[in-house]
C-alpha cells in the first residue's frame, strides 16, 4: 500500500512540475495547505476522494490518469487498490466513490 502512495505522489509531483507550479501554488488551487501537498507527493498520505476530483480538474485530466503508474496495469492490482482504499475511507467518502462509479457507468 505504501508503494501505491509513493507512486501516486510522484505522479502528482510530475503533473505539478509540468505546469511549473510550486507546492504552494497547487495547494492554493486545491484549497489545502502546502504541507498537505508535501505529504501527498512524498507518499505519506492519499488525497481524499474530493481532492482527487479537484486534482483531475486542476490538471485537466480524468481521475484515472492520476493512476497511470505501473502498479495499476493489471486487474488484480486495481481490485486490491480499490478494496484497500475503501477500507480506509469514511462513510461519506465511500458514498462519493459509489456516486462517481454509478455516474460513470452512464456516461
Amino acid at each position: 500500500m505504501d508503494s501505491m502512495k509513493i507512486l501516486l505522489g510522484k505522479k502528482i509531483r510530475q503533473l505539478r512540475k509540468s505546469n511549473n507550479w510550486t507546492q504552494e501554488q497547487l495547494s492554493e488551487k486545491l484549497g489545502i495547505n502546502a504541507k498537505s501537498i508535501l505529504r501527498i507527493e512524498s507518499g505519506k498520505t492519499f488525497p481524499t476522494v474530493q481532492n482527487l476530483e479537484k486534482l483531475a480538474e486542476i490538471f485537466n485530466i480524468e481521475i484515472a490518469e492520476l493512476f497511470t503508474n505501473h502498479y495499476l496495469r493489471d486487474i488484480k492490482s486495481l481490485k486490491e487498490y480499490i478494496y484497500n482504499s475503501l477500507e480506509n475511507m469514511s462513510d461519506r467518502e465511500i458514498r462519493n466513490v459509489y456516486n462517481f462509479i454509478y455516474a460513470s457507468r452512464f456516461n
